[in-house]
């Protein structure tokens, strides 16, 4: 069945001498597997230069249910990047988010709500000047939403105590010890009700950033099941201490 849908680059690996096998989040199947045939010569139908992480393409699908690596008869960038791929700090961002997002979206099933928000994201990172540097915590908090775990914006002078199990803020420490305390509850609800627009509103003190971004992933660890080992990780706080 060939179908037109939108996609993002989460990972490419090359295989055999021509090949890539790339993972696609894509909006009228979820996350998929692709062949890509040819990427590096000069006839392709698909270059290799577009399966480059958090890419937004339109891609042309011959798709087969069940089938494990599907195949794609077009691919098109319909939105080019004008700073991602050319700063340091937003090309380690987008490697991150890209490593994230390819743990986390398992499901091969179309979410239009989850796909729009990340396209959406992600032209905001390109185009976004002020406040860069907290562009991923704000991310990450958001795209709980939609993942089942967003943190509940109860924050009051009596619930002062966020419990990481919970999801919410509670009147006192938790008995287990993933919770936070009062001034780092009140930094995560000024975080909850941030937007894109007012990002460089946030300033954290020296080291706070790496702080807030280690609670973060132990918060969706907590309720994935599973401790997210990421290799980008590093190397993002190496660009955001």
């Amino acid at each position: 069945m060939q179908q037109k849908t939108r996609g993002i680059v989460l990972r490419s690996l090359k295989y055999g001498d021509t090949a890539m096998i790339t993972t696609i989040y894509t909006e009228a199947f979820g996350r998929m597997s692709f062949i890509m045939q040819g990427t590096h010569g000069k006839k392709s139908s698909v270059k290799g230069n577009l399966l480059k992480q958090l890419f937004l393409l339109e891609m042309e699908v011959d798709y087969k249910p069940g089938r494990e690596l599907q195949r794609v008869k077009e691919v098109k960038n319909i939105s080019p990047f004008g700073s991602i791929p050319f700063g340091i700090v937003k090309s380690s961002l987008a490697l991150f988010l890209a490593e994230l997002l390819e743990k986390v979206l398992r499901e091969e099933e179309s979410r239009p709500d989850l796909f729009e928000f990340l396209f959406q994201s992600i032209q905001v990172l390109d185009l976004l000047e002020d406040g860069v540097n907290n562009y991923h915590l704000l991310f990450l908090i958001q795209l709980t939403r939609f993942l089942g775990f967003a943190p509940a914006n109860n924050f009051t002078s009596s619930n002062q105590f966020f419990d990481m199990v919970a999801g919410n803020f509670v009147l006192s420490p938790p008995t287990h010890p993933w919770f936070l305390k009062n001034r780092e509850s009140e930094i995560l609800a000024q975080l909850i009700k941030m937007n894109y627009q007012n990002l460089s509103e946030f300033k954290p003190d020296k080291g706070l950033r790496n702080t807030w971004l280690d609670f973060i992933l132990e918060y969706y660890g907590l309720h994935l099941g599973n401790k997210l080992n990421l290799k980008s990780l590093e190397i993002l706080r190496e660009m955001l201490h």
